[in-house]
């Protein structure tokens, strides 16, 4: 599914260039569950931008699904990301003037499906993550852990292979978070490949493997 080969990032600053990823190499299944855990800097969350095609790195090669990402145009990447790839974000990234069932319906926007197989799927997803009854209401009338669960709606509604998360959790309590990791493990069993970026063990404890990420270093 994912193949990773000396994917090296570095960052230029006015103090000079600051490595992030240092020839990193990682080999994900189709249909597994893994977990990234590293230290704030690290490099987390550049190498979960290059996994989603929001980011190319300096040098390396990407292969997803049997396409080589790093050879790929950005028109490309974004097909990619559409039709491949489903995000989920610590903080949401809900649009506040939509309401739920539109947030979930936006990606589907510009597809190709029937109105009404849209509708569909939209509703199948929202009564699957429990926000069915929510459908009309706006992001600010939810609570943190109903945020999180409209957002992973809809990064399931184009029905990606693989699912991308960003601390997941991170702004949420201990029992919301635990509703939410109920929920990727639902999707993991329906055959989702998952990797999910995290700093909290219980979090990384739910996937199949864990891996650490240090000095942009994969050990």
């Amino acid at each position: 599914m994912i193949q990773l080969h000396r994917i090296k990032k570095a960052f230029h600053t006015g103090s000079g260039k600051q490595d992030i990823l240092r020839s990193v190499d990682l080999h994900v299944n189709t249909g597994e569950y893994v977990a990234i855990m590293g230290k704030s800097g690290s490099g987390k969350s550049t190498l979960l931008n290059i996994l989603g095609a929001l980011d190319s790195a300096d040098s390396g090669e990407y292969v997803l699904a049997g396409k080589p990402v790093h050879k790929m145009r950005q028109a490309k990447r974004t097909g990619l990301r559409n039709n491949e790839i489903g995000f989920v974000f610590q903080q949401f990234q809900l649009i506040p003037n939509l309401s739920v069932y539109q947030n979930v319906l936006l990606p589907l926007t510009y597809g190709r499906k029937k109105l009404g197989r849209k509708k569909a799927r939209v509703m199948q997803l929202l009564e699957e993550v429990g926000l069915a009854d929510k459908r009309k209401q706006k992001p600010a009338r939810l609570s943190g852990g109903e945020k999180q669960r409209a957002a992973i709606a809809r990064a399931l509604v184009n029905e990606p292979s693989i699912l991308l998360a960003d601390e997941p959790t991170g702004s949420l309590d201990e029992t919301t978070t635990e509703t939410i990791l109920q929920l990727f493990d639902r999707v993991h069993q329906q055959g989702t490949t998952i990797v999910v970026i995290t700093h909290d063990q219980e979090v990384a404890n739910r996937a199949q493997r864990v891996i650490h990420l240090r000095n942009g270093v994969l050990v």
